[in-house]
């Protein structure tokens, strides 16, 4: 089937209503020490699922809601994280069957201006300690809700998986350096520290998933001084689902970036 990816795909995903609704979903495995195309399934899932909003942002929430979602796929919510003061947002959410782990989920990029703030601020690296050095926006981002986060992880016992799409995926790999889960998977992430950071990552299985094309996989440059982290796992745009061009849509290098894309490709 051919099909065409809109602009609300790209920079509204949070309005869709076809969660874990557009393909079978297999069962997770918690126990995967490799790439797992069923996890990446389920967590890219989850990544666009993410930037749904709920209660705790809007009154009334959009219907359904992102718990209805989440309790349709055998997910329970264990805690929401939100910084007003950087617009930072991340879900922390429990699964049960057929073996317990959970998932942290981190909100990529929306349209507003705190957001934009942090993404540009890719001039200057940030230090964390001796010559490790990381993107100073997507810093400060993760430094506003790490607090309440690393009491809520230091709770956890069993398999916990960190994911998230764009900006999101850049605070998850942020988030491993810090506590490190089961494995990362991340969606269209930026680069997001350089080479001593990545380093310092050389024990967290991380698997960065890049559709074809994505722009945002590009950026910042590697010229000031970013790299890239993980094992790479490309996608193509004609592996699941043809993209076709639409007069009205988004440019291929955008259209690749979206959420949607990733669903329907892994």
């Amino acid at each position: 089937m051919l099909t065409y990816t809109s602009w609300q795909d790209l920079l509204h995903p949070g309005d869709a209503t076809d969660f874990f609704m557009r393909r079978p979903f297999p069962a997770f495995d918690p126990t995967a020490p490799a790439y797992s195309p069923v996890n990446a399934l389920w967590l890219a899932e989850l990544s666009r699922l993410a930037y749904r909003h709920d209660a705790e942002e809007d009154t009334p929430p959009p219907m359904p809601t992102r718990t209805h979602f989440l309790d349709h796929a055998g997910f329970s919510q264990r805690q929401f994280f939100l910084s007003k003061e950087t617009g930072t947002q991340a879900i922390l959410a429990d699964c049960g069957n057929p073996s317990p782990f959970t998932v942290l989920v981190f909100r990529g990029t929306e349209q507003n201006i705190k957001d934009y703030l942090t993404n540009l601020q890719f001039w200057k690296l940030s230090l964390v300690n001796n010559n490790t050095e990381v993107h100073a926006g997507f810093a400060e981002a993760l430094d506003s809700v790490w607090r309440d986060m690393a009491a809520a992880l230091a709770t956890l016992n069993g398999p916990i998986f960190y994911t998230g799409h764009s900006m999101g995926a850049a605070l998850a790999i942020l988030a491993a350096a810090r506590h490190s889960p089961s494995a990362v998977y991340t969606f269209g992430s930026p680069r997001v520290g350089n080479q001593a950071f990545i380093a310092s990552l050389g024990n967290v299985a991380i698997y960065r998933v890049v559709d074809d094309e994505d722009v945002v996989t590009t950026v910042p440059s590697e010229a000031l001084g970013f790299r890239h982290v993980g094992t790479e796992v490309r996608l193509s745009s004609l592996s699941q689902t043809p993209c076709i061009n639409h007069a009205f849509g988004p440019p291929k290098p955008l259209a690749d970036h979206a959420p949607i894309n990733y669903v329907d490709r892994i």
